[in-house]
């Protein structure tokens, strides 16, 4: 039937499609990027989305959660694609990439930053940045004697904004700024003898173990809540205390604000939007006098 939501899971990717006589969307999970912190399931609007639960074993991440979704509930608006910290969501029509909430302004652009100025990069750095980069996104080419470095890219279809690069880096000619701002507050009290889940459901390896304890490296934290997500004894808990985003907002994006971070959050951003209509009304009365 045209508008039928229909999905299906094979080969590492959960499909969901829709077809209409002259569109086809497409909502694609990706099995391999995804590890489970159930931010897609945090910010969907229609509760389509659960992760099924982490396996452990003997204190230790043996399979991460996977993503469902009940196509009888979700509307493809892509609101979890416009979130996933990861990158393994996404969303096409006829082929090209669309995200309905972003096109229609529902909901802002994340601010995401990762700039390099390899122009003044320098080749007895040993590449420190590709290296340093737990996903591979980075890759540094140089020229065929390999004296010179010629050019610098990235992939942000995988990048994480984890600021590892940058920290790498011994010129500082790399700078990253993740949308998140926040914290990650651990309670040892609860954690497990031997348990290291949270350090092995890490992405960018900002959390370990250190004397039985979870200690985390606030440079790297992308503050996904991967970690209080799979901890099996309650024993983390992310807060995030601002999201950076474009300047469009709307009624659907206060929801999710108040989803991802606090009531005290929501109450400061709407704060924020009063003044900045009242300054508007302000200037506007007085270029018209």
């Amino acid at each position: 039937m045209p508008g039928e939501i229909r999905g299906r899971r094979r080969k590492g990717h959960l499909t969901l499609e829709r077809k209409f006589l002259t569109k086809t969307t497409v909502l694609d999970v990706d099995d391999g990027k995804c590890f489970g912190c159930g931010m897609c399931e945090t910010v969907c609007p229609k509760e389509a989305i659960a992760l099924s639960d982490a396996s452990v074993e003997d204190g230790r991440l043996v399979e991460k959660p996977m993503v469902i979704v009940d196509v009888d509930k979700c509307i493809m608006c892509g609101i979890c694609v416009a979130f996933c910290p990861s990158n393994a969501l996404s969303e096409t029509t006829n082929d090209e990439e669309d995200i309905p909430v972003q096109v229609s302004n529902a909901i802002p652009e994340l601010r995401k930053i990762i700039n390099v100025d390899y122009g003044r990069c320098d080749i007895a750095c040993g590449l420190e940045c590709q290296g340093a980069c737990p996903v591979e996104a980075i890759n540094v080419k140089t020229e065929n004697d390999g004296t010179r470095i010629e050019e610098v890219t990235v992939d942000e279809s995988l990048c994480f904004y984890c600021g590892k690069c940058e920290e790498a880096c011994p010129y500082d000619l790399i700078k990253v700024a993740s949308p998140f701002e926040g914290m990650v507050n651990v309670e040892p009290s609860k954690c497990p003898e031997g348990c290291m889940v949270c350090a092995d459901s890490c992405p960018t390896e900002a959390m370990s173990i250190v004397d039985g304890s979870p200690e985390v490296d606030e440079r790297f934290c992308i503050l996904c809540s991967a970690c209080e997500n799979m901890c099996p004894e309650d024993a983390l808990k992310v807060t995030r205390t601002s999201i950076a985003r474009s300047d469009e907002v709307s009624g659907a994006w206060f929801k999710v604000l108040e989803e991802l971070t606090s009531q005290a959050v929501l109450a400061r951003e709407l704060g924020i939007e009063a003044g900045k209509k009242r300054n508007g009304l302000l200037k506007e009365r007085f270029s018209l006098s």
